[in-house]
């Protein structure tokens, strides 16, 4: 009998694609030789495949309690066809074809099967566990307990690289709700309180549960003359960055200002990010207040640069991204929820990347540098490239360029995690901060 496989195809392959995923976020295209299925699997709409002998080590350092699951790959099929799809895949693997190839292809929308869907990028779904589990929880292990002690802030844990800069929580956890953050917010990153953000204009307030009752964890308001400086710039020198960002939108949603401007930036109006857009190009400044507020857009741009933002939509999925709207536009609805978690990435040639709390990525900027293009001035638009400045929370240039909004976390690794690491934290993030 010939040798068969399955291949299956989530997204168009792309500098984020990789070989491992503990999400689903970032493995585009895998086959896998059909010897390897264990078994088969079906849920409403959807059918499981799992496989053994997917992990890319020879061999694995385990601790009691860990182990590396089976890698799982989750089809959608039509209503009521579920068992139909695992019969045509074993009557498909137990005779001789023409065609060895069993396929799932999203991206040109074809399946060998009938009664599988292949619309979308989360019909498709392939997991290739790279981190154990904890076989207690079935949450990824973390190491033993002095790893976790070292690894964990405020209840997040870095499996790597911790922040250098991370302002939480428990840094505002002696303000009463409503009172001023008068004394300024703890940073809990490794540079430690060089980089404690006093007030910058109006009057930052801490606010809890009590305070906005959509809120799990407290947080810190920003508004339209409130925000946070801290005593000194922060240089991400290298390429490569993560920033992420934990706030909650409940109310802009219905407002005259409904959008979201930037959330950080540096002192001169130069560097900023990640949405929002200056109504022309040049620094942002007070004097000609041309900040504005954005929907379901993702903007960033660095120091030294004056030119417009890079920029692209979030609700756009031509570029094989998931489409999300930023804020969610429908408060409405039975799921809505206004406490957002944001990733944003630079990897090491430029390329920018930006996940929601799913862990998806919801748009891609395409490097755009000086040195794919030595023609490009600092007044050139869409540049991805430059240092990342980091000074203020809210604010730049004593200008407002935050919508209103209660901001929990905020925080910079000097190195892009990667998609997979990157999908992980977000999760981690929306668990505490958005999970009742």
């Amino acid at each position: 009998m010939d040798r068969k496989f399955f291949f299956f195809r989530r997204e168009q392959e792309s500098e984020t694609s990789a070989s491992f995923s503990d999400t689903g976020v970032g493995l585009s295209t895998i086959a896998i030789p059909s010897e390897n299925l264990t078994f088969i699997t079906a849920g409403k709409k959807k059918v499981i495949f799992t496989f053994k002998d997917c992990n890319g080590f020879d061999e694995s350092v385990l601790q009691e309690g860990e182990s590396i699951p089976k890698a799982t790959i989750t089809v959608a099929c039509k209503d009521g066809e579920e068992s139909s799809l695992i019969e045509s895949v074993i009557n498909f693997m137990s005779r001789n074809t023409a065609k060895n190839i069993m396929k799932f292809d999203v991206v040109k929308g074809e399946s060998t099967f009938k009664e599988a869907v292949v619309d979308t990028l989360d019909d498709v779904i392939s997991v290739i566990p790279s981190a154990p589990i904890n076989t207690v929880t079935k949450e990824i292990s973390v190491g033993d307990e002095a790893k976790k002690f070292q690894q964990t802030i405020a209840g997040i844990t870095f499996p790597n690289d911790i922040p250098s800069v991370d302002y939480n929580h428990e840094g505002i956890a002696q303000y009463a709700n409503g009172s001023s953050i008068n004394l300024g917010w703890r940073n809990d990153g490794t540079e430690g309180p060089t980089y404690t953000l006093g007030i910058l204009g109006g009057n930052c307030n801490a606010v809890t549960d009590a305070g906005e009752s959509t809120l799990i964890k407290k947080a810190a308001t920003i508004g339209s003359t409130e925000g946070f400086r801290a005593p000194a710039d922060f240089f991400a020198t290298e390429t490569d960055y993560t920033i992420y960002v934990v706030f909650n939108t409940n109310g802009i949603a219905t407002s005259t200002s409904y959008g979201i401007g930037a959330i950080y930036a540096d002192n001169e109006g130069e560097t900023f990010g990640f949405g929002g857009r200056p109504q022309s190009d040049g620094v942002i400044s007070a004097s000609n207040s041309n900040f504005q507020n954005s929907r379901n857009v993702f903007a960033v741009r660095h120091d030294g640069l004056t030119g417009y933002p890079a920029f692209t939509s979030t609700v756009d999925p031509s570029d094989g991204t998931k489409s999300f709207e930023i804020p969610d536009s429908n408060v409405s609805a039975i799921d809505y929820n206004p406490n957002n978690v944001f990733i944003v990435r630079r990897d090491k040639q430029f390329n920018m990347f930006l996940h929601n709390r799913d862990g998806d990525i919801i748009a891609k900027l395409p490097a755009k540098t000086k040195f794919l293009d030595s023609s490009l001035i600092s007044s050139s638009p869409g540049r991805t490239d430059g240092t990342l400045k980091f000074r203020n929370l809210g604010r730049s240039n004593n200008a407002s360029i935050a919508g209103k909004i209660y901001l929990n976390r905020f925080g910079i690794i000097t190195r892009d995690i990667g998609a997979n690491d990157a999908a992980n934290l977000a999760k981690q993030l929306h668990q505490l901060y958005a999970e009742k």
